[in-house]
């Protein structure tokens, strides 16, 4: 191990992310928020769109791409309680939807290209809202029979990109650039654009998002499946990141050194942290600026 500590330093030293549909109250955090379109008629001066929540029980366990399935399900109509209007059209089948990089790919029969405007933009957000609810989906691409809609501005759909009233738990939304190897090992910074909520530190949710891993198919993911060994904790901008030595017993020198520099430009680049000063196993080892 103390070799390990010695070649990072010294590349640290020169070198600078259904069951059924069981209802809750509206209102509650706990559960899974399914969305739809607003009666606008009941709904006037409020959100263009509304949700019902079902207990998060009742969908299947397993894994994002399983759970994705289920709730694209509940969306198409298969939860029927009163109130719920589905935001998909009548006669529109699912063709796939697939869980990669933190992105959900969801693709539609042509029956949904026959929304557009309002309609079709509503319908696109309640897709994402609902979607972007499960762990490790950051981002929602929605396509028809395999294309995209030219007469959209855009196809690929964040969370963040809506706010409504109901989303109190939401703090802010926060932009970074996250930094996976390439297809030649390469660092290489990805935009993306955050979701921070009550409880979570910037730091947190950066630390979330390099764990899941690239959107960008031709990036690779940073760190391992479910690697836990990064702390951090953020004070007057600077942000104090500690590595568990344990947690990369096994792990080559050369993908850990670069995990380590991956995790430390993706804090760098949050606004609002000047300075990110790594310690392993709470021993101060450097600091970058």
């Amino acid at each position: 191990m103390k070799r390990w500590i010695r070649g990072l330093m010294a590349l640290l030293l020169t070198t600078l992310l259904l069951a059924g549909c069981g209802m809750m109250a509206r209102g509650q955090k706990e559960g899974l928020a399914l969305y739809y379109p607003a009666v606008l008629e009941t709904h006037r001066g409020g959100d263009a769109i509304d949700s019902v929540t079902v207990d998060w029980e009742t969908l299947p366990q397993g894994d994002n791409q399983i759970q994705a399935d289920a709730v694209m399900a509940l969306l198409m109509g298969e939860c029927h309680e009163v109130g719920f209007q589905s935001p998909i059209p009548a006669g529109t089948q699912l063709r796939s939807v697939t869980v990669r990089g933190g992105t959900a790919w969801v693709d539609l029969t042509g029956s949904y290209g026959q929304l557009s405007g309002m309609a079709l933009t509503i319908a696109d957000y309640c897709i994402a809202l609902s979607l972007t609810q499960l762990e490790g989906i950051y981002a929602v691409h929605v396509t028809v029979n395999g294309q995209e809609l030219a007469y959209r501005d855009n196809n690929r759909f964040l969370a963040s990109d809506v706010l409504l009233t109901s989303m109190d738990d939401v703090v802010r939304t926060l932009t970074a650039q996250l930094y996976f190897p390439d297809g030649s090992g390469e660092l290489t910074a990805e935009e993306r654009l955050l979701t921070q909520y009550e409880g979570q530190s910037a730091a947190d949710v950066v630390l979330s998002a390099l764990a899941d891993g690239p959107s960008d198919d031709t990036l690779h993911a940073l760190m391992p499946e479910d690697f836990s060994g990064f702390t951090a904790r953020v004070d007057s901008g600077i942000c104090q990141l500690n590595l568990s030595s344990a947690s990369v017993e096994g792990m080559d020198d050369e993908t850990a050194q670069q995990m380590v520099l991956g995790t430390i430009e993706s804090l760098r680049s949050l606004e609002g942290i000047s300075t990110v000063q790594l310690y392993v196993d709470g021993d101060y080892m450097e600091s970058y600026e």
